[in-house]
């Protein structure tokens, strides 16, 4: 068990990551369950549920594709995979670090446009949708700098 304070702030990290995704399928499957009763039953006011779970499925995504590559298991190219040696690691590490890149600057000019924007049916700000691009590639990015210098120390 390692003592090192980045260490137990990566496990805290991944733990909480875990919950909130626990949390959030669920938000998901509960607002999913209302708006089948409420539709069933023809009960109104429902009908932003259904939001909620577009939304929850996003944050979902996310939060699955930052855990399963910290885990390893997330999708990639297979002469990426297996016993790699140091320079496809390297590669590997730099990769991730490019595409995250993209997708903090891509969500960074999204919800500069329209963060502020109303969700059409609860009202909520864009931004509870669209951080979803900008909090995935911070955290692929954080990951791939803290692997990048593992290798290279």
């Amino acid at each position: 068990m390692s003592r090192h304070p980045l260490a137990r702030l990566g496990r805290a990290a991944h733990i909480g990551l875990r919950i909130l995704g626990v949390a959030a399928v669920a938000v998901l499957v509960i607002a999913t369950g209302l708006g089948a009763v409420g539709r069933y039953f023809h009960v109104g006011g429902v009908t932003w549920s259904f939001e909620l779970v577009a939304m929850m499925f996003l944050w979902i995504t996310a939060i699955g594709t930052i855990i399963s590559e910290l885990d390893g298991e997330n999708v990639s190219i297979d002469g990426m995979n297996g016993d790699r040696g140091p320079v496809k690691h390297i590669l590997h590490a730099v990769v991730l670090l490019i595409v995250a890149g993209m997708m903090v600057h891509s969500g960074w000019s999204m919800l500069e446009r329209t963060a502020f924007m109303p969700t059409p049916v609860m009202r909520a700000p864009s931004w509870t949708m669209q951080a979803v691009i900008l909090v995935m590639g911070v955290g692929l990015g954080l990951i791939a700098l803290l692997r990048l210098a593992r290798l290279l120390r």
